[in-house]
């Protein structure tokens, strides 16, 4: 009885202390959680995992103390604790530390008013996968197991246990039985059993397939405001869901998809009838909401491209299913100001006047499908005239795209051929030296540039906006006949006035190759962190050469066509189209002191970005790019690499990352000189972009 009475009052006493220790430090806030003994998470991941948070720093009190922003100061909560430790068991649990051990202390500062929580971590050795069985699945065929055997189970003995492997494993299996007909098939149950002498988890996986099913029909429900001018047998073209076919989600999923690209519905669902299946078939249910087929939108531009702040004006206009077929026709033009902050007379015709500005007009044409087929093909025309300080430039084509919709589980994901046709007037102001007398002479350059190409792609990233894993391949052969004219004029008269007086013709074909590789690695399990990394390659070469012998071959290449480096996608510590050959080609017998005219035939730069997510809307980049070009992959050196190093400010939204890049030229291959021996303030450029760079 007196052991009853003395455990009673200890209990009563716990509870009180606990109760009074809770309470005492109501008003202390929580400084900083610390963790010691975590080999394998990181103390930012762990902190993820639990309950506890630190306060914020006193800007961010600061800030919330008179706007929106910014984050209120936390406060100790002692009952917080014991969820911690849990939370903690298991998110190791989760990565087969299933003997992982977690203890606290409390560091108090009086003066202050704060307190520092502690965890001592005590891991313990992981366990490994060991044998995995699956239940359930009895209905599928030899065939069948074996091709899901294949697509979904990534369960390898030889690697550590984790939770999110057998989910992801369970997630492909659903997938797989959901794009076969087992429309009712779905996941029950996992046990893990933990073989304690091995250190092993054997996992047995419970499923239940249902019966098979193939489609009945599909139907259409339509509303909205133009319905009559849509009818169904278009619908049912495009989705392309035939009845007596297996039931596949993930043709359910495309056929969404491409009903999107036409631009003709504000919303848009395709689903089965679960309540309507008979002798195995079931209905598909199509419901749409169709849009005005006719839009007018105007809009205000700005923009950092060409490294000028530009401000312009712009309008589109669209008609959706012209001509029936679900055709789309796009019409949109645009004019803006470069370098508005030191704008000049933009109607002088002297090139070498302080107006720049640039107009476009773009027509374009798609169909979701051709000769009955899903491909996207595009038609599209354009012109644009472009007036800066150093040149002016119209050029104007077209191009036919067809974009082929590639199926799932293959290496290639994006496979679009092309035709082009490009044509191209410039007109450079350049200064050349003859006989010891300085020279200026006018350049203009005139191409009309036939071309085929192919764009091969493929995309194995987790997302779009913020990948944290994967890659991205992309392989670009462009085929192209050019027939370039060149007419020289002299400002000063001199020796060289008559040869310089007519017109130089000539015509190759070339080829130009562009390829490429970005990768990115999470380098923490929040997927916060991600170290990504690019490299790029281009090359044109000529074929066959029909020209005046004054001509060199690299010349007859359109200055379109050739390569640029710099820019806020590029290597960022210089301009747009800045990095431009050292080396000259020889123009009509007279050799520019710079190539003002082109790009280089050899492309090649790279970059590595370390992104960091600090907030769901906010975060930055450190990153180091490199790269130039030159005319012939033979005359790369080394030396002539340009380096920038920089930071980024990310402001993450649902539609794209907004940025602003600082890139400061590390290495300027111009001079050969580091950016120790220069003002850093001359070597920084600012860029604005939409996106992240790569």
């Amino acid at each position: 009885m007196i052991k009853k009475v003395f455990a009673a009052a200890l209990f009563i006493v716990m509870i009180q202390s606990q109760f009074l220790f809770s309470q005492s430090y109501y008003d202390f806030e929580l400084a900083a959680i610390k963790f010691t003994g975590n080999n394998y998470f990181s103390e930012s991941e762990l902190k993820a995992n639990i309950e506890s948070k630190e306060s914020p720093m006193w800007f961010w009190k600061f800030l919330n103390s008179f706007t929106p922003f910014g984050n209120e100061p936390v406060y100790f909560d002692s009952s917080n604790i014991s969820i911690d430790k849990h939370a903690l068991r298991e998110y190791y649990r989760s990565y087969g530390f299933f003997n992982m051990s977690a203890d606290h202390f409390i560091t108090i500062d009086s003066t202050n008013r704060t307190i520092e929580l502690s965890y001592q971590i005590i891991e313990n050795h992981s366990a490994d996968f060991g044998k995995l069985t699956l239940f359930g699945l009895n209905k599928l065929s030899d065939y069948d197991y074996a091709r899901m055997y294949g697509e979904a189970v990534n369960i390898d003995s030889s690697k550590q246990f984790s939770e999110s492997t057998v989910q992801s494993m369970i997630s492909s299996i659903q997938r797989f039985l959901a794009n076969n007909g087992y429309v009712f098939g779905g996941y029950d149950s996992t046990i893990v059993i933990i073989d304690s002498i091995t250190n092993r988890t054997n996992v047995d996986v419970y499923f239940s397939t249902g019966d098979r099913y193939s489609v009945s029909e599909t139907i259409i429900n339509k509303t909205g405001k133009s319905i009559d001018q849509i009818n169904n047998k278009l619908i049912n073209e495009i989705t392309d869901i035939k009845p007596g076919t297996f039931y596949n989600q993930s043709q359910i999923d495309r056929s969404e998809l491409r009903l999107l690209k036409t631009d003709l519905f504000n919303s848009l669902s395709i689903n089965p009838v679960l309540s309507d299946t008979v002798n195995h078939t079931i209905p598909i249910e199509i419901n749409t909401t169709i849009g005005s087929l006719n839009g007018l939108s105007p809009e205000i531009k700005a923009d950092n491209e060409f490294n000028y702040f530009n401000v312009g004006l712009g309008i589109s206009y669209t008609r959706k299913n012209l001509f029936g077929d679900a055709r789309k026709l796009s019409l949109s033009t645009s004019f803006r100001l470069i370098d508005i902050l030191h704008l000049g007379n933009i109607f002088a015709s002297n090139s070498d006047s302080t107006n720049q500005g640039v107009f476009d007009l773009n027509l374009e044409v798609e169909q979701p499908f051709l000769f009955g087929r899903p491909i996207l093909t595009s038609t599209e025309v354009y012109l644009r005239s472009q007036k800066f300080r150093e040149f002016s430039e119209n050029s104007y084509g077209g191009a036919q795209k067809f974009d082929f919709e590639m199926p799932t589980h293959t290496f290639i994901t994006l496979l679009r051929p092309f035709l082009s046709i490009d044509i191209t007037e410039r007109e450079n102001r350049i200064d050349f030296t003859s006989g010891g007398s300085d020279n200026k002479i006018g350049i203009e350059v005139s191409s009309f540039t036939p071309g085929v190409g192919v764009e091969l792609g493929s995309s194995k990233t987790n997302d779009i906006l913020f990948p944290t894993s994967g890659n991205f391949l992309f392989f670009t052969p462009e085929l192209f006949h050019s027939r370039t004219k060149y007419s020289f004029t002299l400002n000063q008269i001199d020796s060289l006035s008559n040869q310089l007086s007519s017109s130089i013709t000539g015509s190759t074909y070339f080829y130009r190759l562009q390829t490429g590789l970005s990768s990115y690695i999470s380098i923490d399990k929040e997927n916060k962190s991600v170290f990504a990394s690019k490299l790029r390659i281009g090359y044109a070469q000529t074929f066959t050469v029909s020209q005046d012998t004054i001509i060199t071959a690299e010349s007859l290449i359109p200055p379109n066509k050739t390569f640029y480096a710099g820019g806020s996608n590029s290597v960022r510590g210089w301009k747009a189209r800045e990095l431009v050959p050292k080396e000259t080609i020889e123009y009509a017998g007279i050799t520019t002191e710079t190539d003002e005219i082109r790009g280089g035939t050899f492309w090649f730069e790279g970059s590595f970005e370390l992104r960091q997510k600090l907030h769901e809307y906010f975060g930055y980049a450190a990153f180091i790019d490199y790269g130039n070009t030159w005319n012939g992959w033979k005359q790369m050196a080394i030396k002539d690499i340009a380096v920038a190093v920089g930071l980024g400010i990310r402001v993450y939204t649902p539609i794209a990352p907004f940025r602003i890049d600082f890139g400061a030229k590390f290495y300027d291959p111009k001079d050969n000189k580091m950016i120790f021996k220069k003002n850093f303030l001359d070597n920084i450029n600012i860029h604005f972009g939409i996106g992240e760079a790569f």
